[in-house]
Parts: structure tokens; C-alpha cells; sequence
């Protein structure tokens, strides 16, 4: 298959409005894929690609998107695309841009735009892997848990589909969970308060809700491996979390939890202290002097050669506990007897520097990859005054209405608007309305995908923390921006300063000190 074909079904799948229709395009295209080009395709049109982050700079991507087309020789391919980008991969520096010359001389505009999307995994179709992994259960005639089982134990989507091309159906069974292949961590819903939680739900357990790097460690006698929740190998970044792998007492293993950034007295340092951990290549025993790390492991998915996702969460908690020797590298958790109890858990943990607690229903089995509503996350938030900057169209079911804001504050001078974010959430179907028609009145520019506007709107914005961001002048970035209301009582001039956000940032990273 051809670049140019994909990027035409992913304009269709885009201009489609509803799921059932994606739906029905994606599997036109899986019908199209060889066997050879499989694992690429449907990489892409789920939009991502094999290799990961390229670490190409925006400006070099910018310089690629717009340099004179030498005019293509013949169209490119999907496996054209994955080996240039797996020479970027391997590249360094400038070399990274260079190598993808040819590439791009080759592509229209059109094409190029979306190589560059591709590539920064901003693909804007209002599909991604979880539409496609649903084509391709109805592709092969999946049922949902057969679908779910697959994609738990084998995580990347292309190599499934490259699996069910050559096995078939039959080869569902085939698919185990395998030490060494990291599986997808599952995910929880937002709660908004124990009080919530005590009303809908009889029978669960509180934990800490820790604001570290999520870890999968997987553990077959001496060795141990440590993969990150988007199944990249960081063992060598945690040589802490390896060493307590290697005292867990059992001969094979896979667990979850996190490894947690502390200070001298044991509590807990803010996850952008803990970053540095994971960008470091060298050095790493300098660095674990300088930030120490502790793990937190709250399950457990496989143990001695038996699978044990399928157990109810308590059983599962119990074969956790009994093979970790160390009792401070479980997270703290209780099944609380009254709403009180529940609460006095949730204040001391705020308390012991966590950035809030989670609530795990006891009978409810891992589901690797899933939100389903038997794992909820209760968080202290913090809320800002933002300007509306510009917003862009959404896809899906938001086509049609401007969706993603890009939000800004005051510089200290109050002359200046600064980004500090963007957000499409927390946005209801009234919201979505007014902002698709108010800002297209105050419209200064745009382009195919934004509206860039007046900076007049004001909207209140509920945010968890603050992280350091070179992507934006401010220099920092809100971590789980959501709006919260529209503040037509407030006026542009009104709204927070970035002097604001580095006091309110402060007192963030000093909470837990």
C-alpha cells in the first residue's frame, strides 16, 4: 500500500461522523494490508508509529514540512516511511532531520502534514487504537473477551493483527502472557470524592495514589526487567526497583506499581523531580545518589507460570503480599469500614505528600489497558483563571465543534499573554456550543485545524499540577487540565499571572517537604 492511500483513509475516517462508520473504513483497510506491511499499517492508522518518540526538534520538522518537493520519482510505500523513520530513530542531532530529506521531497503537502503528525503522535481522525483494535475484532468475527485477551497479552496492535493474519481465529489461545513482553497497565476512572465512591460502592479497598513513574516489573529467577507503562525497557534508569525485584520472593513474575522519588526523610519528591531519572543515559549511579527512589508495587499479573489476571483484585493482593519481603515496598492501602474511615485514609495521604488515593472494587479482575469502572482515582485540584488563545476542530463525535483549547495567563507585567497548556476536557455538549460559536466571532486568523482568536474569553480551569515545558514561552505547562466554567463575569485582564502559577507551582513541589 501506498503513503498517499493511507493518508486517504485516514481523511475518510476523519470526514466519518459516526464510530460504526470509522469502523467499517478501518476494516476496508485491514483488508488491503499484506502480511509484510501489516504491522506498519496498522500502526498508522491508529495513529502512531513502531519506532516511538523520534526526538526530532519542532523546528526541524517545520524546515522538513515546508522544503522544496524535488518531485517524486515513484510513490512511497508503507515500508518506504517505517525504514526512513527507523533511520531517524538510530540517527543523532541534525542527523535525524537529514536523513528524512528524500523522504519528504517525495510527499505533497497534504502527506507531509500528516508524516509530521504521525511522527509527533497528534494524528487528528477521531480514531485511534482503540477503534481499531475494535475493527479488527469485528474483522476476524472476535467476540469482546477474545479481543480483550489478545490485546492484553500481546500490546502492540500491528503485531496482533500480524498474528490473527497467520493463525486465524484459532490462534486467539495461542497468545499468552509472556515474561519479558511488557502488557498494557490497567487504567482507572476520575472519582470525584470518597462521599461518591461510598454511595455507589459496597465492597473496596483505599490506596495511595502515588506521583511517580507507573513500573511493570517482570522478574524470571536473577533477572529482572523493568518496563514503563507505554512498554518501554527503562530497567537500566531504576537500578533500585531491579534490586527489590531480585529479593521478591518468587522465582517468575509480573507486577505493577510505581517508583517513587524520595527525600532524606523518606517522603515523597514531585514526579518533575523524578523525570530526571528517566532521561538520563549516563551517569546513573550519580544520579540515584541524587534523587533516591523507592518502589510501590500495589498487584500482581502473573506468578510461577500461572496467569493470574482473572483473579478477584483481594486474591490478588494477597499473593502480592505474601512475596514481598519488605512490607515498605507495598503501597498503603486499607478496606475502610465507614465513609469516615475512608476519609481520615484520604486526608492522611494528602498529608504524607500523595497526590490523592485510588479506590480498587475487590472483586473486580485486571483488565490490562482497560478503564473500566472497577479502578477509580481521587485527586486534590487546584483551579486558575486561563484566556482562551485558540481552539481547534474536533473529530469524532466533536467534528464540527471547536474542541482543544490552548490556554494562557498573564506574564508578570500583565501585558503579555503566555500558553500554558491545552485541554479538551471537561467540556459538556452546551459548552462545546458556545465556545464553536462565540470564538468564531472573535476569529483574528486560522488555519485547516485552529482558530486562533482574541484573547477575550475567560475560563476556569482545574488542573492537578505544575510541569516544567520548554514547548511553551511560559515555560511550564498544567498537568490534567480540564475546564471547569465559562467566567463571562470575568474580564481578560483579570485572569492568573505566570507569577501565580510559579508561587501556586512552588507549593506543589514543597507540599510533601
Amino acid at each position: 500500500m501506498t503513503f498517499n492511500e493511507l493518508v486517504a483513509y485516514s481523511q475518510r475516517i476523519r470526514a466519518a461522523s459516526a464510530r460504526n462508520d470509522k469502523i467499517a473504513i478501518i476494516q476496508e483497510f485491514l483488508a488491503r494490508l499484506s502480511v509484510k506491511e501489516a504491522a506498519v499499517g496498522v500502526n498508522y492508522v491508529a495513529g502512531k508509529t513502531r519506532q516511538g518518540k523520534l526526538n526530532i526538534a519542532w523546528k526541524d520538522l517545520s524546515a522538513l514540512m515546508n522544503m522544496p518537493g524535488a518531485g517524486p520519482s515513484k510513490e512511497l510505500c508503507l515500508m518506504d516511511i517505517d525504514e526512513a523513520l527507523t533511520s531517524a530513530r538510530r540517527a543523532r542531532g541534525r542527523q535525524k532531520r537529514l536523513v528524512l530529506v528524500s523522504v519528504f521531497q517525495r510527499l505533497p503537502k497534504h502527506e507531509r502534514e500528516f508524516l509530521v503528525m504521525l511522527v509527533q503522535g497528534e494524528v487528528q481522525q477521531g480514531a485511534g487504537e482503540g477503534l481499531v483494535k475494535m475493527a479488527i475484532a469485528r474483522f476476524f468475527q472476535l467476540s469482546d473477551t477474545d479481543i480483550e485477551h489478545a490485546y492484553m497479552r500481546m500490546p502492540d496492535i500491528g503485531d496482533m493483527y500480524v498474528h490473527l493474519m497467520k493463525k486465524g481465529t484459532a490462534g486467539i489461545r495461542e497468545i499468552n502472557m509472556q515474561l519479558f513482553t511488557p502488557v498494557k497497565p490497567m487504567l482507572a476512572h476520575i472519582a470525584d470524592s470518597v462521599d461518591e465512591i461510598f454511595t455507589e460502592y459496597d465492597r473496596f479497598a483505599l490506596e495511595y495514589k502515588l506521583d511517580g513513574v507507573r513500573v511493570q516489573l517482570h522478574k524470571q529467577h536473577d533477572t529482572v526487567k523493568i518496563f514503563s507503562r507505554h512498554l518501554k525497557d527503562i530497567t537500566m534508569h531504576f537500578p533500585e526497583v531491579v534490586e527489590a525485584g531480585q529479593r521478591i520472593k518468587a522465582d517468575e513474575c509480573i507486577l505493577d506499581g510505581e517508583a517513587i522519588g524520595v527525600d532524606s526523610h523518606g517522603r515523597p519528591l514531585p514526579f518533575q523531580i523524578l523525570a530526571k531519572r528517566t532521561t538520563r543515559k549516563k551517569d546513573i549511579d550519580a544520579m540515584r545518589k541524587k534523587i533516591h527512589v523507592v518502589p510501590q508495587f500495589f498487584d500482581i499479573l502473573y506468578c510461577n507460570g500461572s496467569d493470574i489476571t482473572g483473579l478477584p483484585c483481594k486474591e490478588r493482593w494477597r499473593v502480592l503480599t505474601d512475596m514481598i519481603t519488605d512490607a515498605n515496598e507495598l503501597t498503603p492501602r486499607v478496606v475502610p469500614v465507614n465513609k469516615a474511615s475512608g476519609k481520615k485514609f484520604y486526608a492522611h495521604a494528602l498529608e504524607k505528600g500523595s497526590e490523592g488515593i485510588m479506590v480498587k472494587l475487590l472483586d473486580s479482575p485486571y483488565k490490562a489497558g482497560k478503564r473500566g469502572k472497577v479502578w477509580f482515582k481521587i485527586k486534590q485540584f487546584h483551579t486558575i483563571d486561563c484566556v482562551i488563545l485558540a481552539a481547534e476542530w474536533g473529530s469524532g463525535r466533536r467534528t464540527g465543534w471547536l474542541s482543544n483549547l490552548h490556554l494562557g495567563i498573564l506574564d508578570e507585567t500583565r501585558t503579555k499573554y503566555l500558553m500554558v497548556g491545552k485541554t479538551f476536557k471537561g467540556m459538556t455538549d452546551t459548552m462545546l456550543e458556545w465556545f464553536t460559536r462565540h470564538l468564531q466571532q472573535i476569529k483574528v486568523s486560522e488555519d485547516k485545524w485552529t482558530v486562533y482568536v482574541k484573547p477575550e474569553v475567560v475560563v476556569e480551569i482545574a488542573f492537578n499540577n505544575v510541569q516544567q515545558s520548554p514547548k511553551y514561552e511560559s515555560g511550564v505547562a498544567l498537568r490534567f487540565a480540564r475546564v471547569k466554567a465559562i467566567r463571562e463575569d470575568k474580564k481578560p485582564q483579570e485572569i492568573n499571572t505566570i507569577v501565580d502559577l510559579h508561587i501556586l507551582s512552588y507549593g506543589m513541589t514543597h507540599r510533601a517537604l
